[in-house]
């Protein structure tokens, strides 16, 4: 079976694959296989910090269009979540609890206000 991948341009400039699992909405991805997380945060340089124990850490990397969020939730468990910046925060609002657990929502909102409405009102201003 082939590995899903969105090719997006890496900080040097080279189209690279990141590696997902399957898309929960228009603009909302999600990978949870340890290789391929693994896989991701080395092709992408994401700095992963280890969390304190059973604390849920997460990291923010954003690149142009793209946003990453990676948590650890235990020494074997990693998830991502990678969204674009059409990712409608209405329909996120609708995704099951058992797709996306809330704790996740928040964090998907809080790092797409951070980027994507901040770009958004840059671009529009200028």
């Amino acid at each position: 079976m082939r590995d899903l991948k969105i090719n997006i341009l890496n900080e040097d400039g080279q189209l690279m694959g990141f590696l997902i699992d399957r898309e929960i909405m228009s603009g909302l991805y999600i990978t949870f296989d340890y290789n391929k997380v693994a896989q991701n945060y080395e092709s992408f340089k994401i700095n992963y910090q280890k969390p304190r124990k059973s604390e849920l850490n997460s990291v923010v990397f954003n690149m142009d269009d793209i946003t990453v969020i990676s948590t650890q939730l235990d020494a074997d468990n990693h998830v991502q979540f990678l969204f674009e910046e059409n990712l409608s925060l209405k329909k996120l609002r609708k995704v099951p609890e058992n797709i996306i657990p809330s704790s996740f929502k928040k964090i998907i909102r809080s790092a797409y206000k951070t980027f994507c409405e901040k770009e958004f009102i840059t671009g529009v201003a200028s």
